[in-house]
């Protein structure tokens, strides 16, 4: 799987990622998403995923274009920040199409743990390999600091907390972790049993 664009929660995915900003490691690949030398480079000839999730929706309709002309057959999902750009990006050849407010909306998350909803979920971003997952909070991280456990190391990035009815986005490093949290992650397919190994109680469980 290629990703266009870093952030921390791209950083969480296992692929390749592709920016000009990326840290040193050996799933990044530094270069702009939108040269066709960097994304042969990455190998898309022989990719099957593509998710596009950069800062301008200019960049990614481009992207899209230029990573459909490499490879016809490649899947792509695009996440976008105008709904004006939902159908320029799908005519540029996105399958998938995703409104950055959608990810972490209310409606969306509060049916986490609807099996139904569930498969919703994987529908709209990627069935064969992402999944948005939510996770009831461990005991030995209930009133910690999220900087003070090492959920990050052995999941990835919390992307927000379901508390009650509240949700909390983006969670600052300072952000106590209470009793009935539920974390939510956004997840590869191929990291799924090993969250099941560390964090124990799993909650949206693809059917």
């Amino acid at each position: 799987m290629i990703i266009c664009g870093y952030s921390p929660i791209t950083a969480s995915f296992s692929g390749k990622i592709i920016d000009e900003n990326v840290p040193e490691g050996e799933k990044y690949i530094k270069g702009s998403p939108k040269k066709r030398e960097v994304l042969l480079a990455a190998g898309i000839k022989n990719e099957k995923i593509m998710i596009i999730a950069v800062k301008d929706d200019d960049d990614a309709v481009y992207i899209s274009l230029l990573a459909k002309h490499l490879n016809p057959d490649i899947k792509i999902a695009a996440v976008v920040k105008s709904a004006e750009t939902v159908d320029k990006i799908k005519r540029a050849g996105a399958d998938y199409v995703i409104l950055e407010s959608e990810i972490l909306s209310r409606e969306v998350l509060r049916h986490l743990i609807v099996p139904k909803v569930a498969r919703f979920m994987e529908r709209i971003i990627l069935s064969d390999d992402l999944q948005i997952i939510g996770i009831k909070a461990p005991k030995e991280y209930i009133n910690k600091k999220i900087k003070d456990t090492d959920i990050r190391k052995k999941i990835g990035t919390i992307i927000a907390i379901k508390r009650g009815t509240e949700l909390i986005k983006n969670p600052l490093p300072d952000e106590v972790i209470k009793e009935n949290d539920t974390l939510i992650f956004i997840v590869g397919k191929k990291e799924i049993n090993k969250i099941r190994n560390v964090m124990g109680q799993w909650i949206s469980r693809r059917e």
